[in-house]
């Protein structure tokens, strides 16, 4: 049986990983990157082609009775707002902010960023520590 003592904290006793799973990291991120951006500006574009409400025409100057929803109204949110509560009216007025296309498209860009760049940042984790001539206690 070995006596000596090994610090699980040394960089020696980190696991080693292979550029195999670098790679797959970095193709993992591209991939995501690249479909998140893409199902965002598909999301912005085709919601971009949609009326922006029942009653609303497409000419300009133009005004009718019904272009504003009923949850837009005065009366619909006094009524939210005695039965569920100042939270209640906050949760109508995100849950209808996220029903907008370019809040969704933002939503989905900036979801799918943040996931490529956590894969690009532990691939590169994953590559300063391979080397042992790297002691830095910062990477």
């Amino acid at each position: 049986m070995n006596n000596e003592r090994r610090d699980v904290n040394a960089r020696s006793y980190l696991p080693r990983s292979s550029p195999k799973r670098q790679s797959t990291l970095n193709i993992v991120g591209v991939i995501v990157l690249v479909v998140g951006l893409s199902t965002a500006s598909i999301v912005l574009v085709m919601g971009a082609g949609r009326s922006t409400g029942p009653g609303v025409s497409g000419a300009p100057g133009d005004w009718q009775d019904q272009s504003l929803s009923i949850e837009d109204s005065k009366a619909s949110s006094h009524d939210v707002e005695m039965y569920n509560g100042k939270l209640g009216l906050l949760a109508l007025r995100v849950s209808n902010a996220f029903r907008q296309p370019e809040s969704l498209a933002m939503i989905i860009a900036t979801t799918s960023s943040l996931f490529a760049l956590g894969c690009f940042f532990v691939s590169r984790r994953l590559s300063s520590g391979q080397s042992p001539e790297n002691d830095d206690p910062l990477l």
